[in-house]
């Protein structure tokens, strides 16, 4: 995958992931903590179909859910 179409991937991603919790996009930063947001089992399952849907990749609630920081959600995407 190229740098342009990873760029392009995670701006869909962070826009998206913002408009799931209603938070504005400029606030994601690796250190938000998942805790100060309306992070609930819908969002978590919302987020799941949101990479998958984004990046083709299933992401488990199990791992999904041990994630405490965007930071570690934006990891398991990323690698």
């Amino acid at each position: 995958m190229s740098d342009k179409s990873s760029t392009k991937k995670l701006d869909i991603f962070y826009e998206e992931f913002s408009s799931l919790l209603g938070i504005d996009k400029s606030i994601i930063s690796n250190d938000l903590k998942l805790s100060d947001l309306d992070w609930d089992s819908m969002a978590l399952i919302s987020t799941m179909a949101l990479i998958d849907e984004v990046f083709e990749i299933v992401i488990s609630g199990d791992e999904l859910t041990k994630c405490k920081t965007f930071g570690d959600i934006y990891s398991l995407i990323k690698d």
